[in-house]
């Protein structure tokens, strides 16, 4: 697959660098950390003015008050939704601090206005959403078509589907087999699919797309005008929570392109349509279709393991009447089409095999266990396993990581003292938590920028009422929130989401909620109980910082084990955390 790269840059030239994937990691990496470096020195600084819980709280407002300025932002769009503001922003803020000495005021100054002045000559014509950088231009490929590239890479193409034959021709394959009066789009994006339903006279089009800003481009500058059809209803939501709101039942539904290959890597973990193909998500939607109802799947896949995997995904769901299968030509935008569904025996009476450009689906020997779900939701990897530039990038990451902290920490004995060992755990585990809360509330609520704001939030918040909690009540056993912390990370691996779903939406939602924000609160209370008492503030509060990037790398594990995994991983740590605690107990003396 050749990945398209489109710079934008207006009156300012930047050199071209050619790294490796492994290089670029590290660069990003680097880059973004040195920043960071000046900012927690200041905060450490600042904390130790305050009585620990106090540091710890006023720090915790502070995020919390940044997850509401970037929320603000980003719903009211536009110029404010921009990194130049965000980041001048910031640098405004960060003048405060060097309001005292006049010189280091004006050298503030001047690299607020340099940052925003290299910032808005790279922007170019850039758009920003909640989820990337867009740029619109003229294609040069088809005529009368536009083309999306999403962080600089080419993402989609908003077609001109009445003056090119080919296009569609592959994108009205599934009309000149049924005639649907009712249609639902998952990933309408800038319209495409919506033009083509339109096209062919479609009474009740649902387009679902969880980019705004993408709609909005197919709003304002799709060659075919497809969401100004009277018959269509726009959807801003994510595909699996649109899917749960609604009983509407359905004579076509419709995947669009969501394959996100404009990232890092093909085998990328961040994506968010990986939760729209797995077995449970095509459960879904067949129970959404009608009596007589197929639902389209179209794809781009690099690799014929992809495709493969698609298929047996599809035939594992739909497998009476075995679906069909269209082989296309990648340049049409994908290269796959499966058809499935009851409606298929329709199909097959009025259109025999032998007359359609497709062929049926029979048994194959790819392996099922490697099938994505919402559990191991990897469409992109192979099989259950981390690859090997993502293990080499993870440990060159750590060793710099580590060494950085090492090497700039005044206090290095702390660094390998047991009360060290512990904040690290706590760091480490309380990621993993967090990460898994998201994925969790994602499925029941979609993966939008909305979701995860409230998610972390939420997270937030909790963490300030168990500072409250222990500040106001004088918890004499630990080892017993501890104890309610295991019990809750087994409850929480038992007892999936799938749980809740025979009950009404607000009932599973609640329901799984609590029981996701349950392991995090007994974590806040059993960390805030530690700090009340640490004497090194400053360097306990790095060290569960540093656990917490170290978390972060441990969640790459869930590409082997699975996402629920990270409920053993996280209570692992915790034994440990606990423990180191003990260790430190039983070596205090006793007090008479």
């Amino acid at each position: 697959m050749v990945w398209s790269y489109y710079y934008p840059g207006n009156w300012i030239v930047f050199p071209k660098i050619q790294l490796g994937i492994l290089s670029t990691l590290i660069a990003i990496f680097v880059l973004n950390a040195l920043p960071f470096i000046l900012i927690g020195q200041k905060t450490a600084l600042l904390m130790e003015k305050f009585r620990p819980l106090k540091a710890y709280n006023l720090n915790i407002l502070g995020a919390l008050l940044g997850i509401i300025a970037f929320s603000a932002l980003s719903i009211i769009g536009g110029k404010l939704g921009t990194p130049l503001v965000w980041f001048i922003g910031a640098g405004v803020i960060g003048l405060w601090f060097l309001r005292e000495n006049k010189q280091h005021l004006l050298s503030g100054i001047i690299c607020v206005l340099a940052m925003g002045l290299i910032l808005y000559a790279a922007s170019g014509n850039e758009i920003w959403s909640p989820y990337y950088s867009i740029l619109v231009k003229s294609s040069s490929v088809n005529y009368n078509s536009l083309d999306l590239y999403v962080n600089r890479f080419f993402y989609q193409r908003a077609l001109d589907l009445k003056s090119n034959i080919g296009y569609r021709g592959a994108y009205g394959l599934p009309y000149s087999l049924k005639t649907p009066k009712r249609v639902l789009i998952l990933g309408a994006g800038t319209g495409n699919d919506v033009a083509m339903a339109g096209m062919h006279g479609v009474s009740e089009i649902h387009a679902v797309e969880i980019d705004p800003v993408i709609a909005k481009i197919g709003k304002e500058l799709h060659p075919n005008n497809p969401y100004q059809n009277p018959n269509v209803t726009l959807f801003i939501d994510d595909a699996r929570s649109f899917l749960k709101r609604n009983d509407n039942q359905y004579d076509m539904i419709i995947l669009g392109t969501l394959d996100s290959h404009a990232l890092l890597s093909a085998m990328s973990v961040v994506r968010l349509e990986n939760f729209v193909y797995t077995l449970e998500s095509l459960r879904e939607i067949k129970g959404h279709l009608n009596k007589d109802g197929v639902v389209v799947l179209m794809f781009s896949a690099p690799e014929q393991w992809l495709g493969d995997k698609l298929i047996k995904s599809v035939l594992t769901v739909f497998d009476d009447p075995k679906p069909i299968v269209y082989a296309g030509n990648s340049s049409h935008l994908f290269n796959l089409m499966i058809i499935a569904g009851p409606g298929l025996t329709d199909i097959f009476k009025n259109h025999p095999l032998g007359t359609i450009p497709f062929r049926q689906i029979s048994e194959n020997s790819f392996d099922a266990q490697n099938l994505p779900t919402d559990n191991w939701s990897y469409l992109y990897l192979l099989k259950h396993t981390i690859p090997g530039y993502y293990l080499e990038a993870i440990i060159l990451l750590i060793v710099i990581s580590f060494s950085a902290v090492f090497a700039i920490s005044k206090n290095k004995p702390a660094l390998v003292s047991l009360s060290s060992l512990n904040f690290f755990s706590l760091g480490a585990a309380f990621l993993l938590l967090e990460t898994k809360s998201i994925t969790t509330l994602s499925l029941l609520f979609g993966s939008t920028w909305i979701v995860n704001v409230f998610v972390l939030g939420s997270i937030l918040i909790m963490i300030l009422l168990a500072n409250a909690l222990i500040s106001c009540i004088n918890i004499r056993r630990i080892e017993f929130i501890y104890l309610f912390l295991g019990l809750s990370l087994v409850l929480n691996y038992f007892l999936p989401i799938a749980s809740f779903l025979s009950e009404d939406f607000w009932a599973r939602s609640l329901a799984a909620a609590f029981l996701a924000a349950l392991p995090s609160f007994f974590a806040s209370i059993i960390f805030s109980y530690h700090l009340k008492s640490v004497n090194d503030l400053s360097t306990m509060f790095g060290m569960n910082l540093a656990g917490a990037v170290f978390g972060g790398f441990l969640e790459y594990s869930s590409m082997l084990t699975g996402l629920n995994f990270l409920y053993i991983l996280a209570g692992i740590i915790y034994l440990v955390s606990f423990l180191a605690f003990r260790k430190i107990k039983r070596s205090q003396p006793l007090a008479f």
